[in-house]
């Protein structure tokens, strides 16, 4: 009988569960809409709705289920199973998470934080495997980031260690979403993306095509402005660049510390392409110690958006 893994990828937007083989195969995915601002138990409903289609289809096919795997989108205490912060679901701070999907599911449950889950589905199968030191970022709404040395996740007593996105920069730069200032993720995020074009725009001093955007009523986003930096817009590709060249300050920081050469970039974001990464590399090897910047390499997530899917799968088959 074929063995899977279902895991499950939280997002605040939406949420992704599939069936997984050991070796990173995905036989069966279903995305749903997440009710993130809801009450714990409407979320939980959802979630438990969710993982229930995967495991009857996984059933059907006669598949055995060897338990499921979950990343979730913030700080979960690892000593305790309980949320400390998941920012797009203000209402579940406190709540016993683990505890209460262990109510409805007999099989082994196991849990990381949604980038270490990425990072581990690159490390098994995808742009990293082999690689048993390296750093992942994952640009999106905001930027969550793990690492992994000697082949183990850097986790911290509760579990709360590679929140990357949070490295402050800049100490009076924009207020970023944890109530601090001069984050990465208030600099370099999809949502600080399109702020910062909104910001540039409202000066008024570089003609730009995303105007006719904002004119027609429509929503920026950060495809949006990606889109025409890739077209030769000049105002998108200074927005671009500005993200970038912070993401490598990080980059060229965080090979200072840990000496780590290859840093991984996955989500949304990275589908820019050369206008985020070209500034992204400079910087970071402008930035790193001589003997560490000829070894680093930045490179993109090799399973895109499944990354964290297939990473959260594989918790159940490896005993890390």
């Amino acid at each position: 009988m074929r063995k899977v893994g279902i895991g499950l990828d939280i997002g605040g937007t939406n949420s992704v569960a599939a069936a997984v083989s050991e070796d990173g195969k995905i036989f069966k995915k279903e995305i749903r809409r997440t009710p993130s601002k809801k009450e714990p138990r409407i979320i939980i409903k959802s979630i438990v709705d969710l993982l229930r289609f995967i495991k009857e289809w996984s059933l059907n096919k006669r598949f055995e289920i060897v338990g499921i795997g979950l990343g979730l989108p913030g700080l979960i205490d690892f000593t305790t199973g309980v949320v400390e912060i998941l920012p797009n679901f203000p209402k579940m701070k406190g709540f016993p998470i683990i505890d209460e999907l262990k109510k409805y599911f007999s099989y082994k449950l196991r849990y990381e934080n949604d980038a270490s889950a990425a990072l581990l589905g690159e490390y098994r199968f995808g742009a990293g495997k082999g690689v048993d030191d390296l750093i992942c970022f994952t640009l999106g709404t905001g930027i969550g980031g793990a690492v992994l040395i000697d082949g183990k996740l850097l986790r911290g007593p509760e579990g709360f260690a590679g929140e990357l996105g949070h490295i402050t920069l800049d100490p009076d730069g924009p207020l970023c979403g944890c109530g601090n200032r001069g984050c990465l993720e208030a600099s370099a995020s999809a949502s600080a993306i399109v702020r910062r074009a909104k910001e540039i725009i409202s000066e008024g001093k570089i003609k730009t095509s995303l105007s006719n955007y904002l004119e027609r009523g429509e929503e920026l986003n950060a495809s949006i402005v990606a889109q025409e930096a890739n077209k030769g817009d000049l105002l998108a590709q200074k927005v671009y660049e500005e993200a970038g060249k912070w993401l490598g300050i990080a980059i060229g920081s965080l090979a200072n510390i840990f000496n780590v050469h290859l840093f991984l970039v996955g989500g949304g974001i990275a589908n820019a392409g050369d206008i985020l990464f070209n500034p992204m590399k400079d910087e970071a090897f402008k930035r790193a110690l001589p003997g560490i910047r000829d070894k680093i390499e930045i490179k993109k997530f090799k399973l895109g958006e499944d990354a964290g899917i297939i990473g959260a799968s594989s918790l159940v088959f490896f005993n890390d």
